[in-house]
This record gives C-alpha cells, sequence and structure tokens, in this order.
C-alpha cells in the first residue's frame, strides 16, 4: 500500500510572518535600529507563487534607486511591481570628493552639479510614465538625499585621528551646497502622478541638495499632498533666496502639508546672525511674497529657522480686488529668526544683560574657508523692537482672511532657556483663545488687540480670550489642552 502524504495548509498570515522573519535580519546602522533584508533573499521566492509574491512585496515595498540602478529599472520594476512600491529612496551619489583637509573646488562643485542634474532627469525619465492606478492606494513617498564613496562613517575603531578627520569631512559637507546646472531642462519633462509625499536631505551627514532643486522637481509632482523643502542653512546659502522664490512660483497645485525649515538650526543651535551683504537686499520681499501665495492652496504651514518679513502674511500695498484668501488654511507654525531679510532686527540686545564673553567651542581644526559661522562674542538680540508690533498687526490682518485657521503659532528663534518670544492663536466652535509670553515682558498694543479680537468675532462669532504671560513654557501647556 503506498504511503498517503498529508497536504499542510497554512494560512496567509503564517505563510507572511515566516518569510518576513526568513529574509529578514535585525542590523544596527549609526544610531538607526531597522530590519534589513538578507542577502541572497531571493532564492526563496522559487519555493512557489505564492512565497514569490510575498518576498516581491517586500523587495519592492522600498526602492532604492541611484544612477546606475535607473538606467535599468523599467526592465525591473515592471507593470505589476509598481503597485508593490510604497517608497522610493532616490540617491545622488556624487563622485569622490577631496581631500577633507581643502575648500570644495570649482571642479568638484561642477561634478557634483552635473551628477545631481542627471540623477533627476533619469528620475524624470523613469517616474513620468507611471499612472495613478498603477500605485498602490496612497501613493508613494519620495525621499531624496545625496552620498558620497568614503568610509568615514564604516565600521571601525574610533580613535582620535579618526574622530578629527570625521569633523574636518563634517565642516566639509556643511559648506557645500548641490544645485541643478540646468533646472529648466526638469521642467520640460511631463508631471509624475505617483508620488503623493516628498522630503529631502533626510541625513545631516550628507551633501545637502539645494532647496531650489528641490522645489524644481516638486513642481513635477502635482499629486504631493505632503513636502517638506529643508534649505540647509539659509543665511550661509542666502544667495539662492530670490532663485527659490522663483523656483516656490512655479508649484501651481494645492498641498495640504508643507514644511519649509533650515536643519542646521532646528534643534535650537545658536548662530550669531549678521545682516546680509548690502548687495543682496532686496526692497521686495519675494521669498515671503511667493510662501504667502503658495500658503492659499494650502491645509498646513511650517516654517522653521527662516528669515521672513511681514509680507509672508500680507502685502505692503493691499488692494480690494488682490486680496489673499486662505480658504482652506487650518494650522501655521512659524519659528522665525530674529532679523528680517533686508537686515532689519526684530528683536535687540537687552541693555541690562550681561555682555561678558562666552567660552568658545572646541575645535579641532578650524579654517576661513569651512563656512561654519564666526564665533566671536556679540550681544544675544531679546528685546521686542518696535516692529514687533507691526509684525502681530500684519498677522490679525491674514488671519481676518482665513476662515478655516484653527492654530496659529509664531516663534522667534532666541536663546533656547534664556530669553523666548512667542504667540499662541487656536480657535474651536465655542472658544478662541490668543496667548503672548515673552522674557522682556513684551505686551501688545491696543491696536494689535482690537485686531486679533476681530478674528473670531468674524468667523465664529464668539469673543476672543487674551492672555500675556511671562512663563516660558506657558504656550506648550495650553498646546496640549488644545491639541488638534
Amino acid at each position: 500500500m503506498a504511503p498517503i502524504m498529508a497536504t499542510v495548509i497554512l494560512a496567509p498570515e503564517i505563510i507572511h510572518n515566516i518569510i518576513y522573519f526568513l529574509i529578514h535580519d535585525y542590523v544596527v546602522l549609526l544610531d538607526d535600529d531597522s530590519w534589513g533584508l538578507v542577502p541572497g533573499y531571493g532564492r526563496y521566492a522559487a519555493v512557489s507563487r505564492i512565497w514569490q509574491d510575498e518576498i516581491e512585496r517586500e523587495t519592492f515595498a522600498s526602492l532604492r534607486l541611484d544612477l546606475d540602478r535607473l538606467l535599468q529599472a523599467n526592465f525591473i520594476v515592471t507593470h505589476r511591481r509598481r503597485r508593490l512600491v510604497r517608497t522610493i529612496k532616490l540617491d545622488v551619489a556624487l563622485p569622490m570628493p577631496g581631500p577633507v583637509e581643502s575648500p570644495e573646488t570649482e571642479e568638484e562643485k561642477l561634478r557634483n552639479n552635473r551628477r545631481l542634474q542627471v540623477t533627476f532627469e533619469a528620475f524624470m525619465r523613469f517616474m513620468s510614465p507611471w499612472q495613478p492606478y498603477d500605485v498602490r492606494h496612497g501613493g508613494i513617498k519620495l525621499y531624496v538625499d545625496t552620498s558620497i564613496p568614503d568610509d568615514v562613517f564604516s565600521w571601525r575603531p574610533i580613535t582620535p585621528q579618526s574622530r578629527k578627520r570625521r569633523a574636518k569631512l563634517e565642516r566639509r559637507r556643511a559648506s557645500s551646497l548641490v544645485e541643478l546646472t540646468n533646472p529648466s531642462r526638469i521642467s520640460e519633462y511631463p508631471p509624475i502622478l505617483a508620488i503623493t509625499e516628498y522630503k529631502g536631505n533626510t541625513s545631516d551627514l550628507n551633501i545637502h541638495i539645494s532647496a531650489v532643486a528641490t522645489c524644481v522637481l516638486l513642481a513635477k509632482l502635482p499629486a504631493a499632498k505632503v513636502a517638506f523643502i529643508d534649505w540647509w542653512r539659509c543665511s550661509h546659502f542666502s544667495r539662492i533666496r530670490s532663485d527659490l522664490a522663483a523656483a516656490i512660483s512655479q508649484i501651481k497645485y494645492p498641498i495640504d502639508h508643507l514644511s519649509i525649515s533650515d536643519s542646521s538650526l532646528t534643534y535650537g543651535d545658536w548662530f550669531p546672525f549678521s545682516p546680509p551683504p548690502a548687495s543682496s537686499i532686496q526692497e521686495v520681499d519675494e521669498l515671503s511674497i511667493s510662501i504667502r501665495n503658495m500658503s492659499q492652496r494650502l491645509k498646513r504651514l511650517d516654517i522653521y529657522d527662516i528669515s521672513i518679513s511681514d509680507e509672508l502674511f500680507f502685502p505692503k500695498t493691499p488692494s480690494i480686488d488682490m486680496m489673499p484668501i486662505w480658504d482652506g488654511l487650518v494650522m501655521i507654525s512659524l519659528h522665525y529668526l530674529p532679523i528680517t531679510h533686508s537686515g532689519e532686527w526684530l528683536f535687540l540686545p537687552d541693555p541690562d544683560a550681561s555682555s561678558s564673553s562666552e567660552e568658545e567651542p572646541d575645535s579641532d581644526d578650524s579654517s576661513s574657508w569651512d563656512g561654519w559661522p564666526s564665533e566671536e562674542s556679540q550681544p544675544k538680540p531679546s528685546i521686542a523692537a518696535p516692529a514687533m508690533q507691526q509684525f502681530y498687526l500684519a498677522a490679525a490682518h491674514a488671519a481676518l482672511q482665513m476662515p478655516a485657521l484653527k492654530q496659529m503659532k509664531l516663534i522667534a528663534l532666541l536663546e533656547n532657556g534664556i530669553c523666548w518670544h512667542k504667540f499662541w492663536y487656536y480657535s474651536e466652535e465655542m472658544m478662541a483663545r490668543a496667548l503672548w509670553t515673552s522674557s522682556s515682558g513684551f505686551v501688545p498694543d491696543e491696536e494689535v488687540l482690537d485686531r486679533w479680537r476681530m478674528v473670531p468675532r468674524k468667523h465664529i462669532e464668539i469673543d476672543l480670550e487674551v492672555e500675556i504671560s511671562e512663563d516660558e513654557n506657558a504656550l506648550e501647556s495650553l498646546d496640549d489642552e488644545n491639541e488638534i
């Protein structure tokens, strides 16, 4: 009698878990704990069609694409596999850099810029044919960053010499920026309809991509609902302000959430800001105007550590026919520098504060080319200048044109833990509150208060509750109580 073969049928969930833990390995990369795919895991796809489907689902969920991979991606990412893609990590692989002891040369900058140009163009050619129905519901998240063929961060013993080399390389990278050689070429490609979220410059360890180049690419992603723009070291690279204004104006579609930040300052580092050179000062703040125009198509706007002007909120010469209206804007969060684009200080040094010099931070090998701010001691702005009254008045004028507004935060980038200046407006159906808190005892004048009281009366027909505080944490406490 022939032996009886029993067939074991496993539930799909069990098969999925078996395959997941078979092909994934727990890895630790720098400070990032994550799961990585085991080398050679693809051989398991030959077990059965079920195994093949499960393994391809893991394989193509996150695509890492550089220039070389983009040139062969069409042969690998078939139409059926497009639906499996959840994220794309676009790696702009830059050529070998020069010596860490020397500044970046013009030839090196040109090589890097050309690599960015050809990588973006290859990405446009690869992704433009993708249609919304080709991908999963919710679309694809796109992350863009650069890399260089350097082993300074590879696993090896940390020594004083390697630590110094790493510090030099980080300073060199911080002073560099990769830009497009021909931005208009990108605009000639068809739009990419499959990307719904964009984030660039995901690592502070890499050479950063220009905010202008980011916006040029973002203008070709009309389905993007969330976008994060990093203007790396905006004070150092202030020359791109006008170009950035023009690039932002090319983004014509609505976005749910836009964030513009300088990640070099986001974590509260204090930089001794200096007024921009007279040659770069513009009478009209084109960047604030561009952001204002774009914000009228947003639901949420976050700006961190960028110098702006009153024109972010309202035109200097408004007209009835061209009054800005923010129909859908619900939230604004603005962490602004204490100086405008034209060099006007919004905060002034406290004459009663101590002017004693601080200790200079350690430096292994500082040099004139590395681009870091000067470490000379200088007075720290902390007292609100008269211009701040006009700033709040402009914000109130804008809020009157924001019928959906629920929350507005305006926070000055001052010295953490020592001086602060914050404003918070919050409204819901039966309540509207405004809070000013400042270490300098700032109090809004009557014109500012009257204008802000008009905001909830116009939109939800209730009176405004006003609080003036000297508590640094007052805003955070109220924010926790009324979290949206």
